[in-house]
Parts: C-alpha cells; sequence; structure tokens
C-alpha cells in the first residue's frame, strides 16, 4: 500500500487491493478482489458508494489522476491516467478507457469495449460521442480531491472553500511535462504491493 491522503472509515477493503500514494477512497466505497488484483493509482479518488471489483481472471486496474464517481461499478477493467468517470456509470469486464477520456454520468458499458484516448462517451451502451482535450482538467480534478482528501485526514471538511485553481492548474502543467510521453508509451502507473 501506498501512501493514501485519505481512506475513510466506513469504506470496505478485501483481497489483493493496491493503493498508490496520495488516492482517496470516499464514504461507503467497496473495494473488492477475490482472484485477481485491483490497483488504484497516485491520486485517483474512488467517490461516496463506488463499488470496484475484478472479473473472474481480469483484474481492475485505474490509473494515476483518475477519479471515479459517485455509485460507479468499475468491474474487472483498465482505466488509463486521468480519466473522469462519471456518477453511476458502470464499466464492465475487459474494457479500456483511453487516457484523458470522460464517462458520462449513468453510462453503461458492456464486456471488451474499447474507448480511444480523450473521448466523451455517453449512453447505454456506452458510445463515443466526440473527441475530448481533457486531460489536464481531469488532472485538476484529480489533484482536487488529494488536496481534499489530506485535508479531510486532518478533520477539515471545508478546504475547498480555499481552493487554489490556478496553483492546481501549475501542478497539473508540470504532470503533463513529466508524465504525458511516459503514458504514451507505458500506457498506465499502475500501484504495486512493494
Amino acid at each position: 500500500m501506498g501512501r493514501p491522503a485519505y481512506i475513510d472509515p466506513t469504506v470496505r477493503l478485501f483481497g489483493d487491493v493496491r493503493l498508490g500514494d496520495d488516492c482517496s477512497l470516499w464514504p461507503y466505497a467497496v473495494v473488492r478482489s477475490e482472484r485477481a488484483h485491483v490497483s488504484i493509482g497516485r491520486c485517483t479518488s474512488v467517490q461516496d458508494h463506488a463499488m470496484v471489483h475484478i472479473g473472474w481472471d481480469d483484474p481492475t486496474i485505474i490509473g494515476d489522476y483518475c477519479t471515479i464517481g459517485h455509485r460507479a461499478v468499475i468491474h474487472g477493467c483498465t482505466i488509463e491516467p486521468a480519466c473522469l468517470i462519471g456518477i453511476g456509470a458502470t464499466i464492465m469486464e475487459r474494457c479500456v478507457i483511453g487516457r484523458g477520456s470522460i464517462i458520462a454520468g449513468h453510462s453503461f458499458l458492456p464486456p471488451d469495449s474499447v474507448i480511444p484516448p480523450h473521448s466523451l462517451v455517453m449512453g447505454t451502451p456506452g458510445r463515443v460521442v466526440r473527441r475530448i482535450d481533457k486531460l489536464r482538467a481531469n488532472i485538476v480534478d484529480a489533484l482536487l480531491y488529494r488536496d481534499n482528501g489530506r485535508a479531510y485526514a486532518s478533520g477539515d471538511h471545508r478546504i475547498w472553500e480555499s481552493a487554489d485553481m490556478a496553483k492546481l492548474g501549475e501542478e497539473a502543467n508540470d504532470i503533463l511535462a513529466r508524465e504525458a510521453g511516459g503514458w504514451n508509451e507505458r500506457g498506465i502507473g499502475e500501484a504495486t504491493t512493494e
């Protein structure tokens, strides 16, 4: 396990769960991996009531700087860095969500769906509706949740009142300069058990 920013006391973790530094797990999130493993990347947030599970032989790998929205179901799939998964979305086994994508709230991606990087996906079943450039915005969102998690860990539940969006934007630019080329070559930054 890395050094999470915040794990709410109501979170349930079972099995081989690998957490990256500064990730956050919010109230009533459940992460289960009875057979394969779950990897949640650096600065990724798994929000309230989300369910992260594995497929029978399919691990769940969530890259760095992702936001998994409230009540989302993530099941045996791969989500590349800097993606935003909307409230109530469901992503099934062996799906691959390309970096910088947004899966709209309540969308359903059936097994084996492959979403190209920088896509906006909507619907049931989910389909790409257009190409987007939200890599930086998605990283800023992840950094905002990292800071919120650090604040919650110290008992401060109002950090967003003083959030410095310009500073978060500068940090996102630095991350993009440092990481984006590597994401293109490596794919995702998977958390490890080391």
